[in-house]
């Protein structure tokens, strides 16, 4: 008698593929940021209101670390990211814990913007990251997060 349990479960391609893609898009895509990030800000949108706040944690941090591994983002300036790392982290779990209670895209965007322009100013400041990084960490931070709220809206079946 075989007493192991054989577990089938079938893939559910709504909760995985959210998953992989926060991986392998900043992973695999040579850029530029303004596409990636763009597309990783939708798909953090998409999940943060299917998620509980365990999950979003782990779902924040994964991007970055993909960016990190795959080190074309900013080239040879890919070193530099790891001071980002920590605040990139908390701007993705901001930017999808208050579009989960709020639902304001804007409300959302402009927070996460604002703790990694904060986290640019203090690092340029401190002479640990070339000025390259205000911009990178500030307005377009803001737009790719405003466009991935927006895709995201568009993309949303309208409820009847």
């Amino acid at each position: 008698m075989n007493t192991a349990k054989t577990i089938s479960k079938p893939i559910n391609i709504t909760t995985t593929l959210p998953w992989f893609s926060v991986i392998l898009i900043p992973l695999l895509l040579p850029g530029p940021q303004i596409l990636v990030g763009t597309i990783v800000n939708t798909l953090l949108f998409w999940q943060s209101k299917k998620l509980d706040s365990q999950k979003l944690i782990i779902l924040a941090i994964l991007p970055g670390l993909a960016a990190l591994a795959h080190g074309l983002l900013f080239g040879p300036f890919t070193i530099y990211l790891v001071y980002f790392l920590p605040f990139i982290w908390l701007g993705n779990f901001i930017l999808m814990y208050v579009y989960k209670k709020t639902n304001s895209i804007i409300k959302s965007s402009f927070v996460k913007a604002f703790i990694l322009t904060l986290t640019a100013v203090v690092l340029v400041n401190l002479k640990l990251v070339p000025v390259l990084f205000l911009t990178a960490m500030s307005l377009v931070q803001l737009t790719t997060a405003l466009a991935g709220g927006f895709l995201i809206n568009l993309c949303q079946k309208p409820k009847n």
